[in-house]
């Protein structure tokens, strides 16, 4: 796991949106991605801290909130081990469902069709599995991005920028 373990410096993706280009019912949107990083990004000791930054094309500005090494540690793992829990559940249910979903079932048999619940429970376990193991894996500590208005104020939304 020395390929998941978190630095105290960071780094900030920015990208900015150069065109929009339609042509055929076909968008294409291009962008000119930056990365801004330098020997001063450091890590806050505990919990999280707001940072300013410009966009490096349009010189907006920016704020992020960076949390700490060992935050973004605990929030990676925690991602990772209910990925792989969920996972892991598949070992057990998907072998059910293919095994109960091959029997012939009464027409007059009151009991419930244990299909009605492992095919949910097969279903949430690749997909909210896959999610939170691949989302733990790329989890930086970064995010809460804000676009700093003239007056001061941070907007939510921020157009014609991406960050990751």
């Amino acid at each position: 796991m020395d390929e998941l373990a978190l630095d105290d410096r960071y780094a900030l993706s920015v990208g900015c949106r150069v065109s929009v280009e339609s042509r055929a019912g076909i968008t294409t949107v291009n962008w000119s991605v930056a990365r801004l990083s330098s020997p001063d990004m450091r890590r806050p000791r505990q919990g999280e801290a707001s940072v300013a930054f410009s966009c490096p094309r349009c010189h907006r500005d920016f704020t992020a909130t960076v949390e700490s090494a060992a935050k973004a540690r605990r929030k990676r793992m925690v991602y990772l081990v209910i990925g792989s829990v969920l996972l892991l559940s598949l070992l057990v249910t998907l072998p059910m469902a293919f095994h109960l979903g091959g029997q012939v079932r009464e027409e007059d048999d009151p009991s419930m069709n244990p299909m009605a619940v492992l095919v949910p429970l097969v279903a949430v376990g690749f997909i909210a599995g896959l999610t939170f193991f691949l989302f733990g894996r790329r989890y930086e500590g970064i995010g809460k991005y804000r676009l700093v208005r003239p007056d001061g104020k941070r907007t939510i939304l921020v157009q014609g920028h991406r960050f990751d």
